[in-house]
């Protein structure tokens, strides 16, 4: 058998699988999120890895963990996790949806400097990855800053827990500072940044698919699981979800509606340029790059919705929420009646960067209904999709594979397929975050291709897009699009104005 653990910005998930990829045991937490005043995000280190901890001791019990051969780790991306010379915590983790350097992106970026990160690894640089936080840490806690010895992601912070180990894979290191010419740390992108005393204490890159360490003794005793048992080097979770989509090759395609929401294109080749659209990583296990189109609302947009009406709209789980939004939502006609809503509750990084832009409706007047709202909000997150779709050039042929909790939304996959006008699988399956990251582990520990071990059977329904359906969307996208860019130039104003 077979763990993957996933430890993600809100929930924590493990699970024991066979091979053939048969859910055996599962078990999961929630994660304990400080907002903090000025776009604060930040997470207690230690209690990341307690909940971790008190997940696998739980899974542990589900399971006979004798029979456990390897353990794949993926986790949130980007962000800021710190440690000192002897792998404790200097500080709580800024995560990669921290705004509050954002004013130091948009100088770096007033100054051209970002053009060797968009030609070094491909990306469009936001507020929540490491260089722009360092600077962020080291003006205004400087104490802290002078500990910190290692900086890594999540899940090597993980892996430092269960095995002593350092490393970071090339899918978490991409951004921003790997150069893809030569996969390693460029040192233009260094100097861009300002960071040359950074550098110095990031971890060397290597594949997913190789072993970090195994499970130590004090490990065992938080966890349950076996002294010695295998641990894969860490990745990010999207990564993870590529491998358990059992994508590898060029020409490939996903999306996710997750918390975020994603448009994933496998590619061979980036054209480098000063500013590209979203960001790129390497993907875990092959030689393939992942384009990474990830506007920060996805489901996020939804529960907002929901929260806002616990009196009709709430429920005891999130299936009968949907059930009650949706029936909202088939009783009004694509488009909302003229209702727009622009999803920027948490600001925007894809397809363009505005880490403090704000969400909004347009068209409202005294007779807009909740439901009307309720279809513009599920409308808003399918159009910031195709808009980076367009961004990005279009897809490539190929079914398109549609992933994240909202992927179990019927309705709202059929909008999304009505929206960008191209066919939708949907697997049943749900996991393939904890699928990948068990796949992984299964080939560092000598079990053969990640990729290879994904292959599993899966009922897939297709979504086809209704013509006529998608060619009205064309005209709402169009609307969509003018109030995207009068809210941006808005935004850059509001911005002049309050200094």
């Amino acid at each position: 058998m077979w763990i993957g653990l996933d430890v993600g910005t809100s929930a924590i998930k493990a699970a024991v699988y066979t091979p053939h990829g048969e859910t055996l045991a599962l078990s999961e937490t929630g994660a304990n999120l400080n907002r903090l005043p000025g776009g604060g995000v930040e997470q207690d280190m230690d209690d990341v890895w307690q909940a971790v901890a008190g997940v696998l001791s739980d899974l542990c019990t589900k399971t006979d963990v004798e029979e456990v051969r390897s353990l794949g780790v993926c986790a949130q991306g980007d962000g800021l996790w710190a440690v000192d010379k002897d792998l404790r915590p200097v500080g709580p983790a800024m995560l990669w949806n921290d705004t509050r350097a954002a004013d130091d992106v948009l100088k770096l970026s007033d100054s051209g400097a970002l053009a060797a990160i968009g030609r070094g690894c491909g990306t469009a640089l936001w507020s929540g990855t490491s260089a722009p936080l360092w600077h962020w840490l080291k003006e205004n806690r400087k104490a802290q800053a002078q500990k910190v010895r290692y900086v890594f992601t999540c899940a090597d912070w993980i892996c430092a827990r269960l095995t002593g180990e350092l490393a970071t894979d090339f899918s978490n290191a991409s951004i921003p500072f790997l150069d893809f010419s030569t996969r390693s740390y460029g040192p233009a992108q260094i100097e861009a940044l300002g960071c040359g005393d950074l550098s110095e204490r990031l971890v060397q890159p290597s594949p997913a698919d190789t072993m970090i360490g195994r499970v130590t003794d004090d490990a065992s005793r938080a966890t349950g699981l076996p002294t010695g048992l295998p641990v894969s080097v860490g990745t990010m979770d999207l990564s993870a979800m590529t491998v358990g989509l059992g994508l590898d090759r060029p020409g490939q395609s996903f999306m996710i509606i997750g918390t975020t929401a994603v448009v994933s294109i496998l590619t061979d080749r980036i054209k480098p340029v000063d500013t590209p659209v979203g960001a790129s990583a390497l993907h875990p296990t092959s030689d393939a790059v992942i384009r990474v189109l990830a506007p920060t609302t996805g489901t996020g947009a939804f529960d907002w919705f929901a929260s806002l009406h616990p009196a009709t709209l709430g429920a005891e789980n999130t299936a009968l929420i949907a059930d009650n939004i949706n029936q909202l939502v088939e009783s009004v006609p694509p488009g909302a009646n003229g209702v727009t809503f622009l999803p920027y509750l948490d600001g925007e990084r894809a397809p363009f960067v505005a880490p403090d832009i704000r969400a909004s409706f347009a068209g409202l007047s005294a007779a807009t209904t909740k439901a009307e709202m309720a279809r513009a909000v599920l409308e808003g997150t399918g159009f910031s999709l195709r808009h980076c779709i367009e961004e990005e050039g279009g897809l490539p042929q190929g079914p398109v594979h549609l992933t994240g909790g909202g992927s179990k939304n019927a309705l709202w996959c059929q909008i999304v397929a009505d929206i960008i006008g191209r066919p939708i699988q949907v697997s049943e399956a749900s996991d393939h975050g904890l699928w990948g990251a068990a796949c992984i582990g299964a080939a560092a520990a000598g079990f053969g291709s990640a990729v290879e071990l994904s292959r599993r059977d899966a009922d897939l329904t297709v979504m086809e897009p209704d013509a006529q359906r998608h060619e009205a969307y064309g005209r709402h996208f169009a609307r969509y699009r003018v109030l995207s860019d009068s809210s941006r130039s808005a935004h850059r104003k509001l911005r002049e104005i309050e200094g």
